[in-house]
């Protein structure tokens, strides 16, 4: 897309979203991502591409775009990356540009089984499995990602995760009778800032508090300095 700038003007803030997750048919993310990025440009000024997932060549479409975007959203759900689609990945996380990582990107990456550790700061899954049970209340912590979206709820099904690592900031907790998880936090890895929202069924995604969040996620993570890659 071409986007023409006026002298004075800031460019617009470059946001890549990566779909991996458009096979599971309550996620649907070639589309839910298509009309987030739509509603990022139009509401928000921002200049969205979407990546897609290739089944045949085990890649995303477009993936060195990642290299050239000022923020990315990730959606993925269990992909194993060819060779050159793994290793743009792995640059793009250590490049200092800020993300945000919604719902099953904790298990993205078949073939990265350690980044949910090592980039996000916390183990998706345990003994008892990754499916904690349907949330019935959500316990907000305060934080810029929530200004003006307070009043967004689910009763989705939330992740069981591990202990968080030492620098994790919960920001989002979700209970129900197997007690307390982490749903949402935000961290910094190689100098960036990331948000992990641990929601994102399409009929969430299409509701304005949670679309809302996301660029408010946006905003935040490349509020961060950034290292050129």
């Amino acid at each position: 897309m071409l986007v023409l700038v006026l002298s004075g003007e800031a460019a617009p803030l470059r946001v890549c979203l990566v779909s991996g997750a458009n096979d599971s048919a309550p996620y649907s993310t070639d589309k839910s991502l298509g009309e987030l990025a739509g509603y990022l440009e139009r509401d928000h000024g921002m200049s969205c591409s979407v990546l897609t997932w290739d089944a045949a060549s085990a890649g995303f479409r477009g993936v060195e775009r990642l290299l050239e975007t000022d923020v990315a959203i990730f959606f993925v759900r269990r992909k194993t990356p060819n060779a050159h689609n793994l290793e743009v990945l792995r640059r793009f996380f250590s490049s200092g540009k800020g993300f945000v990582a919604l719902r099953a990107t904790s298990h993205a990456w078949e073939n990265w089984p350690e980044f949910d550790e090592e980039v996000l700061g916390a183990k998706y899954g345990g003994a008892k499995g990754g499916n904690f049970g349907n949330v019935e209340k959500l316990t907000y912590r305060a934080h810029p990602i929530w200004a003006g979206a307070e009043s967004f709820t689910t009763r989705c099904d939330i992740y069981r995760y591990g202990p968080v690592a030492a620098d994790v900031r919960v920001i989002l907790e979700g209970e129900n009778k197997n007690g307390v998880m982490p749903v949402a936090w935000t961290r910094e890895h190689r100098g960036a800032r990331l948000v992990h929202l641990a929601l994102g069924y399409a009929y969430d995604l299409e509701q304005p508090a949670f679309r809302l969040i996301v660029a408010n996620a946006v905003r935040w993570v490349k509020a961060a300095p950034q290292k050129t890659p």
